[in-house]
């Protein structure tokens, strides 16, 4: 169906440039366009008889051919196989046949193109759809979001995982076409610029790879060259946090929020991988009062420096995996000063983190319970 507007514009532009009066005909043989302003809304029985018939032209020399229908040249409008209207040109045949001709090819072309358009344009808002309940809606409708993964050519039940790419300096959109025209972006990876900001791949990963997660860093990486090549020679900043597996799309709302959480508590890293921080996550989701219930005793009874001395420590213990070394180096301080503060702590607990999982396990949790409420 050709769009009355559409021809409009079309007889507008092509108007300036020939002074042959041109009709454009729906798929009812009705006059939609014309240089002819008295023409439009009014039924064009040669253009009717193209359109329902197996013709794709039809020279007529004066009325007497077909009652109100002027001397010139009509020809079918063929977009992809589909008889969707008529272009007539009036005028000695002989002489405006080439003129028909090209304005036949330039409307098909035109129409084409707008085709193309639409269907982009409809395509992106339904991916853009598609994404908000992915990422945004907590308990989407899982038929739905088949359905329209469906209608996207996307499969559910292969592995995906979330990169969440936050640039200040760089347009969002500059970053996602360099990587959807990178070698390792696939037909299968669902992209889309969240905001100025913010980029989000939800990146496939073959599940053939017995070593996948073994070796899934270096896979995002090679993904990610291309970009961060980019960057360096531009000595622009852009920051990647790379969310949980997943495999379900009524779970992806949980693999973003995982990147979400990353980009608020994996500060000054370029990029930062959840599993590495899942321990944090855990620690971090559990409520408040539940932390107090156990650790609100612990607490009071602790005096001011010594609770001061925990925080200290065991963050620094936590931060440096705890490795004596680097964490007196976090804490500025020489690695028998904080064995001696260490062994203080070590003996009001009677506890020993550096050696004992099941302590590790404590210090952590109180650590989070101490810095939440302080």
């Amino acid at each position: 169906m050709i769009e009355t507007d559409l021809a409009r514009k079309f007889i507008e532009q092509v108007t300036q440039y020939t002074q042959y009066n041109i009709n454009i005909m729906n798929d009812q043989g009705i006059i939609i366009a014309s240089r002819d302003e008295s023409r439009v809304g009014t039924f064009h029985e040669v253009a009717y008889y193209i359109v329902t018939g197996k013709e794709d032209m039809v020279v007529t020399s004066g009325e007497e051919d077909y009652p109100g229908v002027r001397p010139g040249i009509n020809m079918v409008i063929n977009i992809e196989g589909r008889r969707e209207g008529v272009v007539g040109i009036t005028g000695e045949p002989a002489e405006i046949k080439p003129v028909a001709l090209i304005t036949k090819m330039a409307i098909e072309a035109m129409l084409k193109y707008e085709k193309q358009q639409e269907e982009i344009r409809r395509r992106r808002d339904k991916k853009e759809h598609f994404t908000n309940l992915l990422i945004h809606v907590e308990h989407s409708d899982p038929g739905e979001l088949r359905s329209m993964a469906h209608q996207l050519n996307y499969s559910e039940n292969i592995v995906r995982i979330p990169i969440l790419c936050k640039t200040e300096e760089v347009k969002a959109e500059l970053i996602l076409d360099m990587l959807k025209h990178g070698p390792r972006h696939g037909r299968e990876d669902i992209s889309a610029v969240l905001n100025n900001t913010h980029v989000l791949i939800f990146k496939t990963m073959k599940t053939d790879n017995t070593k996948l997660f073994a070796d899934y860093k270096y896979l995002i990486g090679d993904y990610l060259s291309t970009v961060l090549m980019w960057l360096r020679q531009q000595e622009k900043q852009c920051r990647f946090y790379i969310g949980s597996f997943q495999e379900n799309f009524t779970q992806y709302y949980y693999a973003y929020r995982h990147c979400v959480w990353l980009e608020e508590k994996a500060l000054n890293t370029t990029a930062a991988f959840f599993y590495d921080y899942t321990g944090n996550y855990v620690r971090s989701v559990v409520p408040f009062n539940e932390l107090q219930w156990m650790f609100q005793t612990y607490e009071k009874e602790m005096n001011e420096d010594l609770k001061q001395s925990f925080i200290e420590i065991a963050g620094a213990l936590i931060k440096s995996n705890y490795n004596l070394v680097t964490a007196s180096k976090e804490l500025f301080v020489h690695k028998n000063t904080l064995l001696y503060r260490y062994g203080k702590i070590k003996d009001y607990f009677n506890i020993n983190p550096i050696e004992a999982a099941k302590d590790r396990f404590f210090m952590e949790n109180f650590y989070s319970f101490l810095t939440k409420e302080h």
